[in-house]
C-alpha cells in the first residue's frame, strides 16, 4: 500500500495524523507500507515508488479539484491530462476535494481498477483548540472515520464497491444517530455536511 501524508495546513495536518491508523491496520494486516509523509508527498517521489513498488492500493490524502489530486505544499501528484495512467493497475481512495469527477473517469479509462472519491468538494468540522491534537477532535471524528472505513474494509479483503459501500453505511448510520432526539443542536447542525460527503462519495470501476 503506497500512502501520501502531506501536512502543510490544517486540512491536510488532520489527514495525516488520522491516516495513521490506516498504516496501523495495513501492518496488521501484513501489507507493506510506503508512507510517503510530509514534504515525501512529492510528484517526483511520488512517480518513483508508484514504478518501483507497483502497489496494489494507493491512497491519496491531499487538496484538489475536478482533475487533479495535490501533494506538500499543493504541488499536483496526479492529474488527468498529465498522468492519469500512474495509477493503472491499483485500486485507489483519493481523499481529495472533486477528483472523481474528471480524474477518476479518466484514470480507470487508463487502466485503474477502482478510483473510489469524491466528486464534490470532501469537507469536515473541526473543533476549537483541537488543531495541535487532531486524533482527539470528537467532530471531526465523525467525518474522517466513515472515509478511513474504505480502506480498512479494502485491508479486509471487500471489493472497492463493497468497501465504499460499507464507508457509506457507516456514514448513514452517523447522520441517523445525529437526527435522533438525544443528539444535541451542535451535533444536529453537522448532519448538512455529514450528508453532503454521503451523496459525493462515489467508487468508478470499469
Amino acid at each position: 500500500m503506497l500512502i501520501t501524508r502531506p501536512n502543510h495546513d490544517i486540512t491536510t495536518n488532520y489527514l495525516f495524523y488520522w491516516s495513521t491508523l490506516l498504516i496501523e491496520q495495513a501492518k496488521k494486516s501484513g501489507k507493506v507500507v510506503t508512507d510517503l509523509n510530509q514534504k515525501r508527498a512529492n510528484a517526483k517521489e511520488f512517480a518513483s515508488v508508484v514504478k518501483k513498488t507497483r502497489p496494489a492500493m494507493i491512497v491519496l490524502n491531499g487538496h484538489g479539484d475536478h482533475s487533479t489530486v495535490t501533494g506538500y505544499d499543493n504541488e499536483p501528484l496526479v492529474t488527468k491530462n498529465d498522468n492519469p495512467e500512474i495509477l493503472a493497475g491499483t485500486v485507489v481512495f483519493a481523499r481529495a476535494c472533486q477528483s472523481a469527477l474528471e480524474l477518476g473517469e479518466e484514470a480507470v479509462k487508463r487502466g485503474c481498477k477502482a478510483y473510489i472519491g469524491y466528486n464534490d468538494d470532501f469537507v469536515f468540522v473541526t473543533e476549537d483548540g483541537k488543531e495541535t491534537h487532531p486524533l482527539q477532535d470528537s467532530t471531526a471524528k465523525l467525518f474522517i472515520e466513515p472515509s478511513n472505513h474504505v480502506v480498512i474494509s479494502l485491508l479486509k479483503g471487500h471489493s472497492p464497491s463493497e468497501a465504499n459501500s460499507r464507508s457509506r453505511a457507516m456514514c448513514l448510520k452517523t447522520i441517523q444517530k445525529l437526527m435522533s432526539s438525544s443528539a444535541s443542536q451542535d451535533d444536529s447542525e453537522l448532519v448538512p455536511n455529514l450528508a453532503w460527503n454521503y451523496a459525493h462519495q462515489v467508487c468508478l470501476e470499469k
